[in-house]
């Protein structure tokens, strides 16, 4: 059986309904680039139990989205109104991500998942990254058309000898750049894995982590099977899961 990847949720207030969600892209690329089986985490962290589900699970993708964590999880002031923001995500994240990094389960992020894995272990944010004196601005154009969108934007530098130059094997590559907020202060428990030419860092790993836990701020979930470096971030994942899934203990 093919290891399986627990996708977190994001809500989503459809007309008079509420939706528990994820983007077709992170399921694309978890079932053609980490050759695993996706199943989705509903962010329900008031009602039902982290450890119930991640018993179930070979891995975990925290994914991007379009709402941004509370600004008072990592101590800034309260974002401005119309904001969009997601606290049952929040609420969600901050259960699961010790949990799944206690177990040694393979823990990949992915833009606010980048985020979330830096705010949970006690880092904080840039909420509008391109205010920031010497930054350049790291969103999109949304009048472009979407392949234009997640394109090539910017180049990463990673750092030699890292958990990401061993999966991608080069010290630097071209990434899309999809993001208004960024990393201020890092985490202590996680080390810079790739920056971009401002010094916004794009990449990280967790120190001493009994598992695969890597996150970036990019989108190498779109298209990974045409994108080499991020095909084989995706193939990783799903090798570090199929070793997890291996060493599980089995029922007789």
């Amino acid at each position: 059986m093919k290891p399986v990847i627990g996708v977190i949720c994001e809500t989503s207030q459809q007309g008079l309904h509420m939706y528990h969600q994820t983007g077709d892209k992170y399921l694309q690329a978890i079932v053609r680039s980490s050759e695993c089986v996706p199943l989705l985490i509903p962010a329900l962290a008031d009602s039902v139990a982290v450890t119930d589900i991640l018993a179930r699970l070979d891995g975990v993708l925290l994914t991007g989205g379009y709402s941004n964590i509370e600004r008072h999880h990592y101590g800034a002031p309260a974002a401005p109104d119309g904001e969009n923001q997601d606290p049952a995500r929040d609420a969600s994240f901050f259960s699961l991500i010790p949990a799944v990094l206690n177990m040694g389960l393979p823990l990949f992020g992915i833009c606010r998942g980048f985020q979330e894995l830096n705010v949970a272990l006690g880092g904080t944010l840039h909420p509008r990254l391109q205010e920031v004196d010497g930054r350049f601005d790291h969103r999109e154009n949304t009048d472009d058309p979407i392949d234009i969108q997640y394109g090539p934007a910017h180049s990463v530098t990673v750092a030699e000898g890292s958990l990401l130059h061993n999966i991608v094997g080069e010290v630097e590559f071209m990434v899309n750049s999809v993001h208004g907020q960024g990393v201020d202060q890092l985490a202590p428990a996680l080390n810079t894995e790739a920056e971009a030419d401002d010094a916004t860092v794009e990449a990280v790993s967790v120190q001493d982590a009994p598992g695969f836990a890597l996150a970036v701020q990019w989108h190498p979930e779109w298209r990974s099977w045409e994108n080499p470096q991020s095909h084989k971030i995706f193939k990783a994942f799903g090798e570090a899961a199929r070793r997890y899934q291996s060493a599980k203990p089995r029922d007789i």
